[in-house]
């Protein structure tokens, strides 16, 4: 019958099935894949943010290792939520490497523009060292907890001194090596700041 004949598929036509199925799954197969992830059941979105520094995870809170500041209450009266440290964290003294830190933290709070007042900078060392700086010094009393405790969140044994962001309640956040990484501190930096503005 005319039924019979119009079921019945060319040899020819039985071999552009599996080139058309080919052709449908290279165009429509990732459609529906990347739908799924993304609007789809399984609501999978990218929570994560690329650090660029050492995520210290959980954040340290620096007054749990007796921090003192040379003035706190400028310290208290002047930082606000949303506002930002860079810390150079040195061991005994600060000698080249802490001060080549220094110097680095000092060019990422001008290139920073017109956010820079929501930067502070600060020296932070033992409880009885000795130095002078026209930065904010902080002292820590259990400086070799503290230590221990960063190289536990951030899984690593970097050695001191190391550039640190805190923010406005003390808390460590991301840890820099001494290295000429300042691009990287800087665009830290500027995410935390636009994430973190005042509304």
């Amino acid at each position: 019958t005319g039924a019979d004949v119009s079921s019945k598929a060319t040899p020819t036509q039985r071999r552009g099935r599996p080139i058309l199925r080919g052709i449908a799954a290279v165009f429509v197969l990732p459609v529906i894949v990347a739908a799924i992830f993304t609007i789809g059941p399984l609501e999978w979105q990218t929570n994560r943010t690329v650090n660029y520094g050492t995520l210290v995870k959980p954040a340290l809170e620096l007054q749990t290792y007796g921090l003192t500041v040379q003035d706190e209450r400028a310290i208290s009266t002047g930082t606000v939520p949303g506002d930002w440290f860079l810390v150079v964290f040195h061991s005994s003294e600060c000698a080249f490497m802490c001060q080549h830190l220094l110097d680095q933290a000092e060019r990422i709070q001008t290139a920073i523009g017109r956010d820079r007042t929501r930067v502070r900078l600060a020296l932070m060392g033992r409880a009885n060292a000795a130095f002078i700086s026209e930065h904010s010094q902080w002292f820590i009393a259990e400086r070799e907890r503290f230590v221990a405790d960063l190289h536990r969140a951030t899984s690593s044994q970097q050695s001191m001194p190391v550039l640190l962001i805190v923010d406005h309640r003390q808390r460590v956040a991301l840890m820099y090596p001494p290295a000429d990484n300042a691009q990287d501190v800087l665009r830290d930096l500027k995410r935390l700041l636009k994430s973190s503005a005042p509304p």
